[in-house]
């Protein structure tokens, strides 16, 4: 049920009984309470995976990413934030409120000039829940590589099996940590999240994150025997492909540079120090492998200082947490010529640092997950948009839900920013 969080709701229950007897509840012990039929076959998916993306830790082992012991980092202008805005959709003026529900919206931020303007929950999102961010988790796993990287425990021109010699016959091995941050490696992953046989669906099956009849015949061993088993596909090395493993390859690439579980590493070096307020979580497998291609779930408010962290070149405060270099290098690469995508006329995207190049001619990135996460990052007019949704499958799953009606909404409310 998506009632919102301080309304009240009447439901009829006391299954069992004759009568069925009518009770005033608040929303949020409804959505607090686990729906029937969730388990590891159908949390995914719509429409158990609203709730299930806000309650990741009842769902599946997690490791948290703690935050630090002091007060969390301000976020200005957060308590006379909008919580509905008007914004010109298809040539009328619609309210943002209804757009999040028909768009299955759970949480959407706003910010410019390092200001919150616009602030609202949906579904059984609240501020004090984490929201699984999938494969926003990428991003994440980039900066920190960034702030390793800047203090030089790993060199981007070694190779993968330099730092994890378990990994050196795998599809990976022979590839830089540059071509592994960029999704240029050699590695033969298959990213078909609708064949049941591709490699992305047998790890999920092979981590225990999924289980039913998809994953018969794939045993539960976890990434640190998955991932080696791996082959390559030579042919590929240089040209961007996405490919989620090789996200969790760099997160093994990390442990092994520093001599700490990657949970900790984002803990240390970003969590604390952007000042969340909340602990985050990661999804972990059988194995004890963190999830860093798609397992962090976090607060809304959280992810807003990430993406005001990118916004800010790495630095927080008076703190710099990696060199400005890093981003500048994201944002002003020009697009690729064998783009594997559509491309909208006026746009040269790329792929870099685990990050979407718009290539739309003003800097714009972004951190982006299947079933709607979105980080938004506008450098040149410092607007900083952030979306958690649960789509009912990982492209949209309804009629006008996904990718591209996504990106024009994140333009429509670029344009009604003051």
């Amino acid at each position: 049920m998506t009632t919102r969080q301080g309304f009240t709701n009447t439901f009829l229950s006391l299954i069992g009984c004759a009568a069925m007897l009518t009770l005033t509840v608040t929303a949020e012990a409804i959505e607090d309470e686990r729906p029937a039929g969730l388990n590891g076959a159908t949390w995914q998916f719509g429409p158990l995976n609203r709730w299930a993306y806000t309650h990741m830790s009842e769902v599946l082992p997690s490791k948290p990413i703690r935050h630090g012991t002091g007060s969390p980092r301000p976020l200005p202008g957060l308590k006379a934030a909008a919580n509905d805005m008007t914004v010109d959709w298809n040539g009328a003026p619609r309210q943002l409120a209804a757009l999040m529900e028909e768009q299955y919206i759970d949480g959407l931020l706003v910010m410019k000039n390092g200001r919150v303007l616009f602030e609202r929950y949906a579904g059984t999102l609240t501020p004090e829940r984490s929201h699984l961010l999938w494969s926003v988790s990428k991003t994440i796993t980039g900066l920190t590589a960034a702030s390793v990287a800047a203090d030089g425990l790993i060199d981007l021109d070694k190779t993968v099996a330099d730092y994890v010699p378990a990994l050196a016959d795998s599809g990976w091995g022979p590839d830089t940590l540059r071509d592994v941050l960029d999704m240029r490696d050699g590695s033969q992953w298959n990213e078909d999240y609708a064949a049941a046989d591709s490699t992305v669906r047998r790890q999920d099956c092979a981590d225990g994150l999924l289980t039913g009849p998809d994953c018969e015949g794939v045993p539960v061993v976890g990434n640190y025997r998955f991932l080696p088993t791996v082959g390559r596909m030579p042919d590929r090395q240089g040209s961007f492909v996405y490919k989620s493993g090789t996200t969790d390859v760099m997160a093994w690439v990390l442990e092994a540079a520093t001599d700490k579980r990657f949970a900790d590493l984002v803990s240390q070096r970003i969590w604390k120090r952007i000042g969340a307020e909340q602990d985050a979580g990661i999804t972990v497998d059988t194995s004890g492998f963190t999830l860093a291609s798609g397992g962090i779930h976090a607060t809304l408010r959280d992810v807003g200082r990430v993406g005001q962290l990118i916004l800010n070149r790495g630095q927080v405060g008076d703190e710099r947490l990696f060199s400005p270099a890093w981003i500048d290098d994201i944002v002003s690469r020009d697009g690729s010529r064998s783009w594997p995508y559509a491309v909208e006329e006026g746009f040269r995207p790329y792929y870099r640092s685990f990050m979407w190049g718009l290539g739309d001619g003003r800097g714009s990135i972004q951190a982006r997950g299947v079933h709607g996460q979105l980080i938004h990052v506008a450098p040149e007019s410092k607007t900083l948009i952030v979306m958690l949704s649960s789509w009912p499958d990982a492209e949209g799953g309804a009629p006008q839900v996904g990718e591209s009606t996504q990106q024009r909404l994140v333009q429509a409310i670029e344009a009604a920013l003051p």
